[in-house]
C-alpha cells in the first residue's frame, strides 16, 4: 500500500490538537460544591495535578480523526484487477525515428495507433486508460482516465520524432506506467530487458512490434571540401538487405552541383565525391527516390566562403601563434592573418576595421572590434569588460578528452591534456566537448560557443603549447578546434544542428518559429536575448523577429534507427504477453484507493461517540435532557 499524495498527511496535526485540548481540560481539577456561600469566608482548596484519564471517547475521536486523515491522504492497496471492475490500462508508444517507417502506405506508428484503438474499443465499461510516450525522454500525454474519447484524441496526434528512442527513455516510461494493472507497449524493436525490468515485477506486459520493411537508405555525413581547392563527399548507406537505386542530388544555395542515380549492393556505404564548389554556401544533400524513413534523407552543411577576410591571433607564445595561423588558412585559405604577443600588441583605432574572427589564446584583450572571438586556455581571472557574463575561470587541471557526444569514462585511448581551465558556463553557451578529470565521475566542460546580441564567444579550455593541434597522435583536439572555429565563422542567419540538441538564436524581441510542418509559435527571448528551442524534426526551422529571419536547419541520423535490417523481421504487427515475475493465480495487481472504507470507519466512530455521550447524559439528567 501507498499514498497518492503523501503530502495531504499534514491534516495528521490535526490528532496533535485533539491531544492538546485532551491534555488541557482533564489535567485540571473539578470541585464540587453544595451551595453557593456569598457571605462567607473559605479558603480555596489546594488542588494538586493529577495524571490524565484518557477515556474511551479520546480513542473514538483518535481513530475517526486518524481514519479522515488516511482517506484525504489517498491510502489505497493494491488488488488483483478483475475485468470488468474498472481495470487500468498504459498505452506506451515508441515516438523514435524507427516508427515513422513506412511500408504499403502505412508508418509503423499508424499500425500502432490502430492496434490501440482496438484495445480502447473492446475493453469493458469502466476500464480506464492512460497515453505515456518516449524517445530522448519519456511522456504522459494523458494520465489515467475513463474519458476514453480523450485518450483517443491523444492517440491521433501522436507522431513519430526524428531522434533515437532511448533506453533510458523506456525505462522512465515503465516506471510512470508500472501502477496499471496492464501495459500495453507498442514499439518496432525488442526492447532490452533492462529497460522493462521494474514493470515486469509485479505488471502484466503485452508488448506489440509492429512491422515495417528494411528499404531505407540514409545519408551518413556531408563534407563540403574547400572551395576552390579540393572536392566535397557525401556518404551514403544503404540499410537494405536486398539491392537498392537511389537518386540523389547535392544543391549549394538552390544551385545544383551534383546529381546521379546511384545502385547500391546490400547493405553498402558509398562514398560520393563531388565539386570542388565555387563559392561558399547553404550545401544540402538530398536523396530523392522515397524509401521507408524520410528524417534521414537529407542533410546539411555550410561551406565557408573564402573571400578574403582578416583575422588576429594574439598568444604571448610564437610556436601557438604560428599552429594557429596554419589551422586558420586550412579552414580558408584567402584569411588575411595578423598575428602578435599580447603585452605589444596596440591596436590602432583611427585605422581598425572589425576582424571576421579574433582568436586569443592565454591572454585577454578588451575592445578589439569583431563579431566572433574564440578563447584558448583562458586566463583564470576574465576582467570585468568582457562581454561574457556569467563565465567562471577557475583553476588548472588534467582531464581526459572524450569528445562532442561521448560521455563514457575516458579510456586508454583517451587523450590526455596537460593543462586546461576548469569552466562553470552561462545558461547562453553550450558545451560541445566534454572531458573527464581521474578520480572524478564528474564531466567538464572543455570546449563551448554561445551566442549573444553583443556577438558570438568560443572557448577552447585547454592549452595548446607544444604543438597540441598538430600532433597526429593527437588528433581529437584538432577536430574540436576546428569545428568550433567553423561554427564561430558561420553567418549570423545561419544555424546547423543534429535534431534533439538545443540551439540558442539571439533575437530582438519576441519570436515567430515556423517549424519543418508548417506549425507556428511565438516566444519571448530570455534574459540574454536569446530563444532556445529544440528541433525533433529535421529540417528548416525559420525564427522571425526584429524584421529579419533566422534560419536553423535540423540533420538527422542515427544507425540505430535507420538500419531497419537489424530488427528482427515479423510479417505483420503481433502482440507477445509477458507475465509479471511475482504474479499470483489472482492476476494482476491495480491501485484500489481505500477512500470509502476509511470514510465508513470514521463515520462509525464518530456514531460510536455519540451513542456513548447520549447514554451518559441519560444516566445523568435523565432523556429529557439528552
Amino acid at each position: 500500500m501507498g499514498f497518492l499524495d503523501p503530502r495531504n498527511l499534514s491534516w495528521a496535526l490535526a490528532l496533535a490538537v485533539l491531544a492538546l485540548i485532551y491534555l488541557r481540560s482533564r489535567s485540571r481539577p473539578t470541585i464540587e460544591v453544595s451551595s453557593l456561600m456569598l457571605f462567607d469566608e473559605v479558603p480555596a482548596p489546594v488542588a494538586s495535578v493529577r495524571h490524565v484519564r484518557i477515556d474511551p471517547l479520546f480513542w473514538l475521536e483518535v481513530a475517526a480523526l486518524t481514519a479522515l486523515v488516511l482517506a484525504v491522504a489517498g491510502l489505497y492497496a493494491m488488488e488483483p484487477a478483475r475485468a470488468g471492475h474498472g481495470r487500468s490500462h498504459a498505452l506506451v508508444f515508441d515516438l523514435g525515428a524507427g516508427m515513422s517507417a513506412h511500408q504499403n502506405d502505412t508508418s509503423s506508428l499508424g499500425e500502432a495507433k490502430q492496434s490501440a484503438r482496438e484495445i480502447i474499443d473492446a475493453a469493458p465499461l469502466g476500464d480506464e486508460f492512460s497515453v505515456i510516450t518516449y524517445a530522448l525522454e519519456a511522456q504522459v500525454r494523458v494520465p489515467q482516465t475513463q474519458n476514453l474519447e480523450a485518450v483517443r484524441n491523444a492517440i491521433d496526434d501522436l507522431k513519430a520524432f526524428a531522434v533515437p528512442a532511448h533506453a533510458s527513455a523506456l525505462a522512465a516510461a515503465m516506471m510512470r506506467a508500472r501502477g496499471s494493472s496492464e501495459i500495453e507497449l507498442f514499439t518496432d524493436r525488442p526492447p532490452s530487458p533492462r529497460a522493462i525490468g521494474d514493470a515486469r515485477m509485479a505488471t502484466q506486459l503485452h508488448m506489440h512490434q509492429v512491422a515495417h520493411g528494411d528499404d531505407n537508405v540514409a545519408v551518413v555525413s556531408l563534407d563540403p571540401g574547400i572551395v576552390d581547392s579540393s572536392k566535397g563527399r557525401a556518404v551514403l548507406r544503404n540499410f537494405s538487405v536486398k539491392p537498392r537505386l537511389a537518386e540523389v542530388a547535392i544543391e549549394l544555395d538552390g544551385h545544383e552541383a551534383y546529381h546521379e542515380t546511384l545502385m547500391f549492393a546490400p547493405r553498402e556505404q558509398v562514398v560520393v565525391p563531388f565539386g570542388p564548389l565555387l563559392a561558399g554556401g547553404l550545401l544540402t544533400a538530398h536523396i530523392l527516390t522515397p524509401d521507408a524513413i524520410a528524417a534521414d534523407n537529407q542533410r546539411w552543411v555550410y561551406a565557408p566562403s573564402v573571400r578574403a577576410g582578416h583575422a588576429l591571433v594574439l598568444s604571448p607564445d610564437a610556436s601557438v601563434r604560428d599552429d594557429l595561423a596554419r589551422v586558420l588558412l586550412a579552414i580558408n585559405p584567402n584569411f588575411q592573418i595578423e598575428t602578435a604577443d599580447p603585452a605589444k600588441y596596440t591596436p590602432d583605432k583611427s585605422a581598425m576595421r572589425p576582424f571576421e574572427a579574433v582568436v586569443m589564446h592565454d591572454c585577454y584583450l578588451p575592445g578589439v572590434p569583431t563579431d566572433s572571438t574564440l578563447l584558448i586556455y583562458p586566463p583564470a581571472k576574465v576582467p570585468p569588460t568582457a562581454r561574457i557574463p556569467g563565465l567562471v575561470i577557475s583553476d588548472k587541471t588534467s582531464p581526459a578528452l572524450l569528445g562532442n557526444d561521448r560521455n563514457e569514462p575516458a579510456g586508454d585511448q583517451a587523450i590526455v591534456l596537460a593543462h586546461a581551465r576548469v569552466l562553470t558556463l552561462p545558461e547562453w553557451m553550450e558545451a560541445i566537448a566534454v572531458g573527464s578529470r581521474p578520480g572524478d565521475l564528474d564531466l567538464i566542460p572543455l570546449a563551448a560557443i554561445g551566442r549573444i546580441p553583443g556577438g558570438r564567444i568560443g572557448i577552447l579550455a585547454f592549452d595548446i603549447r607544444d604543438h597540441l593541434l598538430l600532433d597526429p597522435d593527437r588528433l581529437d583536439a584538432l577536430v574540436v578546434a576546428v569545428s568550433l572555429i567553423k561554427r564561430l565563422t558561420t553567418p549570423d542567419n545561419v544555424q546547423i544542428v543534429p535534431t534533439g540538441s538545443f540551439a540558442s538564436v539571439p533575437v530582438v524581441g519576441p519570436a515567430q518559429i515556423t517549424s519543418p510542418d508548417g506549425s507556428t509559435m511565438t516566444v519571448a527571448p530570455d534574459k540574454w536575448g536569446r530563444v532556445r528551442l529544440r528541433p525533433l524534426e529535421a529540417g528548416r526551422y525559420a525564427i522571425a523577429a526584429g524584421g529579419q529571419t533566422i534560419d536553423v536547419f535540423a540533420n538527422y541520423y542515427d544507425a540505430s534507427e535507420s538500419d531497419l535490417a537489424s530488427i528482427a523481421a515479423v510479417p505483420e504487427a503481433t502482440a507477445t504477453s509477458i507475465a509479471p515475475e511475482h504474479a499470483s493465480s489472482a492476476g494482476p495487481s491495480q491501485v484500489q484507493p481505500l477512500l470509502l472504507i476509511l470514510a465508513a470507519l470514521a463515520l462509525g466512530a464518530f456514531f460510536v461517540e455519540s451513542a456513548i455521550l447520549a447514554r451518559h447524559a441519560a444516566r445523568r439528567w435523565g432523556l429529557r435532557h439528552v
